[in-house]
């Protein structure tokens, strides 16, 4: 659940924290107030992207943190995945901080990715507002509404029919190039076989071009080396040179070395010094006498390194490329040597592909059907609740052969009539905006006994209903906050006074400017509120009594 919200500096607010309990918490305020600003602040969080103004006047930045806590296993193995801390106590604190030009997101005090904070989002809390209702007129989410419904029996098979089409994709458009590879086959097989040869001939061996590289580096500069050596040589070995000062260095200090045990080591080490250097200068002759290269051999070198870097600027930036080049085109040699047979495989292999795709398709239809009667009935159940007492409704699952792909080869549709005689119609064509919100809700009703998020956010989704409409709409929200905690944004007194939590939304001036403000409300703040909004904004006695008995009715679970 979310148990808390903290915003700074973030378009009207200053700075404020809600927080939220378990069940039904409900914001309410004017209009104008800054209740999108509140849910805004969550998607913010969540990553959306941020907008230019989002930042409150003379602030430097904008900061948002939502604090969560859950202990589904599906939510730890997330975070674990994404590298991310696991508390003990289940608690998930995700932060956002937005400059201009840039912005940082935080989970458990590690940086998240855009990509990592929507996955993660996804598992928490699941937002819905009069945008996200009007997916709903959009017929290609009717197949993903239901698979969700489906959930993990239609999931397992979805990967197992991802995977088979893959599969058969593979194989087809192979085939398909292998056809059309026909046509020029024996110029083709002239080229690989040509191909093969030339690297054959070369004898690659892996490693060599690197030793190549080495010896012919030393070569080309074996001139220069031999004539700094000779110095180096010199240095060390001729009258006056280091090897004779050393020499006689170490004869003045071994005439005293007997007088003081600290003159002594110094006569040690100044004859470690000496034979050091004598060493050096043995193995600076001998890597001289070996130093002796020819021209042949010189140009040899020269000319095997050319053709190695001719062969890897053909076939591969390596000799181990060169290699598998070369043995991927022989293996085009062997297939081109019996292509009949090789087609005459591919296209059985192809078409036992296609059938078993359209086996785990078959499958796959059977459980929408399947899921779709289920579906079906709960929502006929929710709709009514819902004052839809009349409603008509049927989930068709289409199948089509000619339609395989990743998801199957069904289509899906929605047919509703709200009305008594009416024809049912998809249902983005006869849905109005109440009628959609209503459905949405419904459906959410539905998918949340399947289990899904814990949190579930409606922002205004009871627009267009009134009266006894309004009143089974915030019955069915009560009921959902029954299983899972609901946050709803409304100007409904009906759905307010069913609250297990409610919170003001003002507006007000200070500073000579304007801030938003958010802040829990008592017993008696709660009554003021919905008598408010009973009567559109005037207190009265009358007004009060009646949000008094709203608020019994809504404990009773009553009208």
């Amino acid at each position: 659940m979310l148990k808390s919200i903290s915003v700074k500096d973030l378009a009207l607010i200053r700075e404020c924290q809600i927080d939220l309990g378990e069940g039904l918490n409900i914001l309410t305020g004017e209009t104008g107030a800054g209740k999108s600003i509140i849910l805004g602040s969550v998607r913010l969080a969540l990553g959306e992207r941020a907008g230019k103004d989002v930042i409150r006047t003379g602030a430097e930045y904008a900061r948002v943190e939502l604090e969560f806590v859950s202990d589904k296993d599906d939510v730890r193995n997330a975070l674990k995945e994404m590298d991310l801390p696991v508390e003990s106590d289940g608690s998930i604190f995700i932060s956002r901080r937005i400059q201009e030009g840039r912005s940082v997101a935080k989970c458990n005090g590690e940086v998240i990715s855009a990509k990592d904070l929507k996955r993660l989002a996804a598992l928490l809390i699941d937002i819905h507002g009069q945008n996200d209702t009007r997916e709903l007129l959009d017929e290609k989410n009717y197949r993903d509404i239901l698979d969700d419904f489906g959930g993990d029996d239609i999931n397992a098979l979805l990967d197992e029919m991802s995977a088979s089409y893959a599969y058969y994709r593979e194989l087809k458009n192979e085939l398909k190039s292998a056809d059309a590879d026909d046509k020029n086959r024996d110029k083709e097989l002239s080229l690989a076989e040509f191909e093969v040869g030339e690297i054959e001939n070369a004898k690659l061996s892996i490693g060599e071009d690197e030793e190549l590289e080495e010896r012919y580096r030393l070569m080309k500069n074996a001139g220069r080396i031999a004539e700094n050596l000779s110095k180096v040589s010199a240095m060390l070995d001729t009258d006056g040179g280091a090897g004779e000062i050393l020499g006689t260095a170490v004869r003045e200090l071994g005439q005293v070395a007997e007088y003081d045990t600290a003159v002594s080591e110094y006569a040690e080490r100044l004859e470690d010094i000496e034979n050091s250097v004598s060493d050096m200068l043995r193995d600076i002759r001998g890597y001289m006498d070996d130093m002796e290269f020819s021209e042949t051999e010189y140009r040899q070198t020269e000319n095997r390194l050319d053709t190695l870097n001719h062969l890897k600027n053909k076939y591969g930036d390596s000799i181990e490329a060169v290699l598998a080049y070369a043995e991927k085109r022989r293996e085009y040699i062997e297939k081109a040597a019996n292509f009949d047979a090789y087609m005459a495989k591919l296209s059985a292999d192809t078409e036992a592909a296609h059938k078993k795709a359209l086996d785990v398709a078959g499958r796959v239809h059977e459980a929408r059907v399947v899921a779709s009667k289920g579906l079906c009935a709960g929502l006929k159940e929710k709709l009514s609740a819902l004052s839809f007492e009349n409603v008509t409704l049927d989930i068709a699952v289409n199948d089509d052969v000619n339609s395989l792909d990743a998801h199957g080869y069904d289509d899906v549709d929605i047919l509703v009539s709200f009305n008594l005689g009416e024809p049912v119609k998809s249902l983005n064509k006869v849905a109005s905006g109440g009628e959609l919100s209503r459905f949405m809700l419904a459906l959410k009703e539905v998918t949340a006994s399947k289990g899904g998020v814990e949190t579930l956010v409606f922002d205004e989704i009871d627009a267009g209903i009134s009266g006894k409409t309004a009143w089974n709409v915030s019955g069915s929200m009560k009921n959902l906050s029954s299983s899972h905690q609901v946050i709803a944004i409304t100007h409904l007194p009906q759905i307010a006074a069913r609250a297990d939590e409610h919170y003001l939304i003002e507006k007000r001036t200070e500073g000579g400017g304007t801030v938003t403000d958010i802040r829990p409300l008592d017993t008696e703040q709660r009554v003021e509120e919905i008598a408010r909004l009973l009567s559109g904004g005037e207190l009265t006695e009358a007004g009060i009594e009646n949000a008094r008995e709203l608020i019994k009715n809504g404990e009773k679970g009553g009208c």
